[in-house]
Order: structure tokens, then sequence, then C-alpha cells
């Protein structure tokens, strides 16, 4: 038997806050492990198929439980071949929500009434910067996705903004009016593309440049 199998174990339902109350059962936590370690097994599959994950089932990898909600997005998102083992058991973060870190330079951030209620991943070098803000406490909020590849960087959605990573400008902010004139022009995706460098004041506007031009707010 490998060290994976071994350590996987159901726990409690109480260990996890982030699961709603009653939804828990032998059942799903033990169907949550195999499919661990099938996914293990074969390699990759997980991220190919995605197949029906347990709601709501604790296992314990590594030592820590993963579970609730964040174990529904790891688990869905490639679990251990993606994002690694935990690295730590669920906290509590600001304002009642809930995160989990994992080895592979990646956290799950979860707060029932941001967003769509549900579990995003922040990671690298868009997480490095997220947190030298304050992360979840500071202006940027929650994250409202996990990162997407657009155009030719990586972005997160937070409650207060895009942070978006490139290799033409590395990792800045988009915020306020000049965040909407991007977004209505399909952001990285669209005419100006990935930002290159942070807001600054022009007179009485503010200016940001992108790849493909300059953004004045108002």
């Amino acid at each position: 038997m490998s060290r994976l199998q071994t350590s996987l174990r159901p726990i409690p339902s109480a260990i996890s806050p982030s699961r709603p109350a009653g939804r828990s059962s032998a059942t799903r936590r033990a169907l949550a492990a195999s499919l661990i370690l099938a996914v293990s097994a074969v390699g990759g599959v997980l991220g190919v198929a995605r197949p029906a994950a347990p709601a709501n089932a604790d296992m314990v990898l590594g030592g820590h439980s993963v579970g609730g909600k964040i174990g529904d997005a790891y688990i869905f998102s490639g679990g251990i071949l993606k994002w690694g083992m935990p690295t730590g058991p669920e906290h509590a973060a600001a304002k009642g929500g809930r995160f989990q870190n994992f080895k592979r330079d990646a956290s799950f951030y979860w707060h029932p009434s941001v967003g769509d209620g549900k579990p995003h991943e922040v990671g690298g070098a868009i997480r490095q910067r997220w947190q030298r803000m304050g992360a979840e406490r500071g202006p940027m909020g929650y994250p409202t996705s996990s990162e997407l590849k657009v155009g030719s960087g990586s972005l997160n959605n937070f409650q207060g903004g895009v942070i978006c990573f490139s290799d033409s400008g590395g990792v800045q902010v988009v915020r306020g009016g000049i965040l909407k004139k991007w977004q209505a022009q399909k952001g990285a995706a669209g005419y100006y593309g990935v930002p290159l460098g942070g807001e600054y004041k022009v007179g009485g506007r503010y200016a940001q440049d992108f790849l493909n031009g300059t953004i004045f707010w108002p």
C-alpha cells in the first residue's frame, strides 16, 4: 500500500467549516478518497474528464483535512496532481470566509456571500501581489474567479478589481474607472491587451498603460 493510500482516511464533518451542515455522509467521504486514489493511479484523468466528485466530503491528505466547499473545488480543478498536498488545515479568513494553502504555490479562498459562493484559487505571482495588498482584508477583497488565461496573460478577478500577470508587463493591478473602460473593450483579450504598469496621474486625470495603448479616466 502506498503512502498516499495510507494517508487517506475519512474524518468527522465538523472539522471542515466550509461545508454546509447536514450534508456529509460516510459514503461521500469514502467515494472522495477513492476518487483521489484513482486519479493518482492513472495520472491526469481528473484534469481531463473531471468526473463527478461527491459534494462536501472530507479526507486527510498528508496529515491535513481537505473538505467542504474548498475540498470540492480542489478535487474538480485537479486535486493532488495539479495543486499538490495541503500545507496546513483550513483556516478562518476575514468576515466569515475560509482558505487553505496547497504545496504548488496555490490557495483556495471561499466566502459564502462573495460572487457565486464558490471557492476560487489564487496562486503564484498574482497571489504574492494580492497578499502584499492585504489579501482579502485589503482593497482587492476576495477573489471572484480562479486564475484565468486571457489574451497574452493570466488574471484573477477580485471584489476590488483585477490582478493580471504577463511576460510583457509583470504583475499589475487594474481598478476603478480604468478597469471599467478596459473591460468594456474585452480586457486582456481585447484591443488594449495586458497592462504594462500601474495607474498614474496626468494632470487632473488618471492613466494606465496597456500593451496596445493608454486608458485615461475620467
